[in-house]
């Protein structure tokens, strides 16, 4: 169980056919038993608030204070009726969506889903001041249930409405969300407090609210006008972007007025000499992984997959790694180790990281960015040519980066950018071009990859791959401690081994794809290392990323 892979790599043939009715009728279950086991932890809440046990408190705190424990493990852990609701009620809504898909096609199913959720959007504003009165005594759990159920049934309207008349009415389709979560306050009883604790514990919650927000955030402006008024001025192309990229958008354009996410230049320049010099190319994913790892601030000390680098000490921030494989018959192939993120400062300053805050809002908005410009440099420093074959490698915001760059018609220009490879990273949102072939690796248990709003899928050129860590008995204990856990490097490590080790056709297929990066007889590799830093003056080299 602790092992198990998920792989998507796309509809293939299409050979496969689904009865939408057969969706729409497992949607219906799916949802009825989100709502009985939100229920039940509703019950279990109102114990939690039994007037007896504050007063056996005072008798016996010891004895109390394990109650309270167990209560709280028993409604805000994964695998209890709480973390099974919010996921089958997450999982309703897609398959309400895959239902719409099937019936109508991708085109017109986005146009309904925008409409549906812009419905919601509008409800959840309206109601919100009722729902948040009736839930002030207990825990979000039921919130975010009850909110995703609404949902699913605005959706299923949505359905209904297409199939039977060919078209969405917005009208009919506002009174349904308003109607739904007119009745939400009648179902709740959850205090609000704990919503960002059950967020980071059940990122597909996570990944539908982030979808959700720029609808939520048009709602409220048309209820504070200055709102959008000002944001159409610092970012206009932000504010017509729309979705996440939109929201983004809007928040880099705090830079034109003030020191909030503004982008500087950035100075690559060679490190003296090489931390940890790898003695062979990978052998595969989980080396180039461990690679980056090798990069990213607080790695130190870790013993490297197979052996392939000696132990180092901390590395500096702003480092970027690039390998040149060069095989027993004198090809040469590049892979770039781009690390996440490493400053969650707002406010970028000369000599700072360019991985930081800044970066990551400027990539999701398809802006360029200082990171971007970085690995630009840095390729061009080392000398790659073109028409040499390049693999960029990252996690978390260096994976961002790695598939920005992949997207970007001038980078791929000047270079021959023909894998990325990345872990807990939202790349969902860029046009990497199927001249590109794609690995992710996404936790279940992992918020990052969640945020930007999008489930992942897979295709001809990208295969995604999908592990819960936190049936991993080596990792279960400290998720259930941290949920920002399932996003650190030794839980993809081992995913990445997984990987390696796979019979999958797909898996395998990107495996041999990418033997120019890979272990052979009579290849060798040589290392090139790089420090990047923020430096006055206006930054960008024009390296933006395609983004949807």
């Amino acid at each position: 169980m602790s092992d198990r892979l998920t792989v998507d790599a796309g509809t293939g043939t299409g050979a496969f056919a689904v009865d939408p009715a057969v969706l729409d009728a497992l949607a219906a279950r799916l949802a009825r038993l989100a709502a009985d086991l939100a229920g039940t932890t509703a019950d279990v809440l109102a114990v939690a608030g039994d007037p007896a046990l504050a007063a056996g408190a005072v008798l016996a705190p010891a004895s109390a204070a394990g109650v309270a424990a167990s209560l709280g493990a028993l409604v805000l852990g994964r695998s209890t009726p709480a973390g099974a609701a919010a996921a089958l009620a997450a999982l309703a809504v897609r398959v309400e969506s895959a239902a719409l898909r099937y019936r109508v096609g991708d085109e017109v199913a986005d146009a309904a889903l925008a409409l549906a959720r812009r419905a919601v959007a509008e409800a959840v504003v309206q109601f919100a001041p009722e729902i948040s009165a009736g839930a002030a005594a207990l825990v979000g759990v039921d919130v975010l249930v009850r909110v995703r159920l609404a949902e699913q049934r605005v959706l299923a309207g949505a359905v209904e409405q297409v199939v039977t008349t060919g078209r969405v009415d917005p009208t009919a389709l506002g009174r349904d969300a308003r109607a739904r979560f007119g009745a939400v306050d009648d179902e709740v009883r959850a205090d609000l407090a704990g919503v960002g604790r059950f967020v980071l514990a059940h990122p597909e919650v996570a990944e539908q609210v982030v979808a959700g927000t720029p609808h939520l955030l048009d709602a409220v402006e048309e209820r504070a006008p200055l709102l959008g008024v000002a944001a159409g001025v610092l970012a206009p192309e932000a504010t017509a972007a729309g979705g996440v990229a939109g929201v983004a958008g809007t928040l880099t354009a705090l830079g034109a007025v003030s020191p909030l996410f503004r982008e500087t230049a950035v100075r690559v320049q060679p490190l003296p000499g090489a931390r940890a010099t790898p003695s062979r190319p990978p052998r595969g994913v989980a080396e180039v992984l461990d690679g980056v790892a090798h990069q990213s601030t607080g790695y130190a000390g870790q013993a490297s997959v197979g052996g392939r680098l000696a132990p180092a000490g901390t590395p500096g921030p702003g480092g970027v790694r690039l390998e040149r494989i060069t095989g027993a018959d004198g090809r040469v192939a590049w892979i770039v180790e781009v690390p996440g993120t490493q400053d969650w400062t707002p406010l970028p300053a000369a000599g700072g990281t360019p991985m930081d805050l800044t970066t990551n809002l400027r990539a999701v908005a398809g802006q360029p960015t200082a990171t971007a410009d970085a690995v630009v440099q840095a390729m061009r420093r080392a000398g790659v040519g073109a028409g040499e074959p390049v693999l960029i490698a990252g996690h978390s915001q260096g994976g961002l980066t790695a598939a920005a760059l992949a997207a970007d018609p001038a980078v791929r220009a000047e270079f021959a950018v023909t894998h990325v490879v990345t872990a807990g990273s939202p790349i969902d949102g860029f046009e990497v071009p199927a001249t590109v072939r794609v690995l992710s690796l996404e936790h279940t248990g992992d918020l990052v990859p969640a945020l930007d709003g999008e489930a992942a899928r897979g295709s001809r050129h990208r295969v995604v791959v999908a592990r819960d860590v936190t049936d991993d008995p080596r990792f279960a204990a400290d998720v259930a401690r941290d949920p920002l856990t399932a996003h650190e490097w030794s839980s993809y490590l081992r995913t990445a081994q997984l990987v390696d080790a796979s019979p999958d056709p797909a898996l395998r297929g990107f495996r041999d794809s990418a033997s120019a990066f890979l272990d052979a007889p009579g290849a060798a590799v040589e290392v090139f290392d790089y420090r990047a830093e923020r430096v006055e003056g206006a930054g960008g080299a024009g390296v933006v990323a395609s983004v949807r």
